[in-house]
């Protein structure tokens, strides 16, 4: 899986420079993608099986960190899953790039339309596939009807995916998505947690080893599984792992 940073990208605009690793054309799904759960599965293989078609590669552009740790710090509770892992799922999903950004003033300011161009004409962009409410550019001005307009005068398909819903024993749906993922974390319930990421929770250790700002379940000692099989008791008190395994990471069972 190739990885570019966003100022990689600026600079192939900066210089006029053509990257050829975009030289076939590709498809792009942004998105922060913390947890990488149900829905963002439906949209990553929307857009997958929309490069297969036309030949294009699929690419992501995602978020050194979650947009919401930026924008609504205050009562952030930490992420479901660290940039590491992000990668790692991306390219089991037959994800072929990612651009990672690193969410500053320069590029929040940054208008929709330009952001576009950027793709079209710096990554070659053919394809965006994006959930329904997706908006980009300056304060999210750009909204989905913007987006459709700029990619007919630009010749680019766009796939926009319908949100994902679950049902948990009631008759009332809940969207998933990476809040709802934080508020069944920090009341223990991995079984719903693991339903929704189709994956166990799990913990990046050798993130937590420097300083991880990953979500943790309540204070308590949980069964665990290392990346080998063994298991381990994971303690949690006050909010913090009591000891570091050793091992790479851990899922909680």
């Amino acid at each position: 899986m190739k990885l570019f940073n966003w100022t990689d990208i600026l600079s192939l605009l900066n210089t006029g420079s053509e990257e050829e690793f975009f030289s076939q054309g590709v498809g792009i799904s942004v998105g922060s993608f913390d947890g990488l759960h149900k829905g963002h599965r439906v949209l990553l293989n929307a857009l997958t099986e929309g490069c297969k078609k036309n030949g294009l590669k699929p690419g992501v552009i995602t978020f050194s960190r979650p947009l919401p740790s930026i924008k609504h710090s205050s009562d952030y509770k930490g992420d479901v899953s660290t940039l590491s892992q992000r990668i790692k799922l991306f390219e089991s999903l037959g994800i072929e790039f990612a651009i990672i950004v690193d969410f500053d003033d320069s590029f929040a300011s940054m208008m929709g339309a330009d952001f576009l161009n950027i793709l079209h004409n710096i990554c070659n962009m053919e394809l965006l596939a994006e959930g329904i409410d997706f908006r980009c550019g300056f304060k999210g001005a750009t909204d989905t009807q913007a987006i459709k307009y700029w990619a007919e005068q630009n010749n680019v398909e766009c796939i926009f995916v319908d949100p994902v819903y679950y049902r948990e024993g009631t008759d009332e749906e809940e969207r998933v998505s990476s809040s709802y993922i934080r508020q069944m974390i920090q009341k223990g319930f991995f079984a719903t947690v693991e339903e929704l990421l189709e994956r166990p929770y799990e913990l990046d250790i050798e993130d937590f080893s420097k300083a991880s700002v990953q979500i943790l379940p309540p204070d308590g000692i949980y069964r665990t599984q290392s990346e080998s099989g063994e298991q381990y008791r994971l303690e949690i008190k006050n909010g913090k792992l009591v000891q570091l395994p050793d091992c790479k990471y851990v899922r909680f069972l």
